[in-house]
């Protein structure tokens, strides 16, 4: 049953679909590829790096 004249009823009618995950990783061939510390954007200073310097590079 429609309520209103509306093109666009029926898609509102519809149940919403799951969409596509986003990207949970940092851009390919970026500094940032395979770090455990990314959350969408660069670091601004390193954390692996940091970390590295702090345990004498281990």
């Amino acid at each position: 049953m429609n309520f209103t004249d509306s093109q666009y009823e029926r898609e509102m009618k519809k149940k919403p679909q799951p969409g596509e995950p986003a990207a949970t990783g940092a851009p390919d061939d970026s500094r940032c590829d395979g770090c455990p510390y990314w959350r969408g954007i660069q670091c601004v200073s390193c954390y692996r790096d940091l970390l590295r310097q702090l345990h004498g590079g281990r």
